[in-house]
């Protein structure tokens, strides 16, 4: 039996998709079935200030479905952090801002999607951590 082709779409490219409609041909031509992931709609629903936004992330809620880490992909998450403020140096700030990431990046691998963003350097840098498939957008 074959398994579906899921993509998890990061918080980037629903903000881009969302202000200038770029992605949106490339995705309603693609072979994915789009999953959204908790994280990203936390990241959405907390910069969103109009209405018209916090409505496109209620809307996306409703309609999507939703990939939401475990306890595992937490503590998981906390030693990919670990290895990586001991390989890169990075400072608690920049762990802070990697630790969603981490957490989308988890999810989408073990829901066996492909994670499609536009932040090349942070989740490539995840990727020497975690085996993900991963699009850069």
């Amino acid at each position: 039996m074959r398994t579906a082709n899921l993509a998890v779409l990061d918080t980037s490219v629903q903000i881009e998709n969302f202000r200038t409609g770029r992605f949106t041909l490339t995705l309603l031509r693609s072979p994915w079935i789009v999953r959204c992931s908790a994280v990203v709609l936390h990241e959405l629903r907390r910069g969103a200030r109009t209405p018209l936004e916090l409505r496109f992330v209620g809307d996306l809620a409703r309609r999507i479905q939703i990939l939401t880490p475990t306890e595992k992909h937490w503590l998981e998450s906390a030693e990919v952090l670990s290895r990586m403020r001991a390989r890169k140096g990075y400072t608690a700030s920049k762990l802070r801002d990697l630790a969603f990431d981490t957490l989308i990046a988890l999810s989408a691998r073990d829901a066996g999607a492909t994670l499609i963003t536009c932040d090349r350097e942070d989740f490539a840098e995840i990727g020497k951590h975690v085996v993900l498939k991963v699009i850069f957008w």
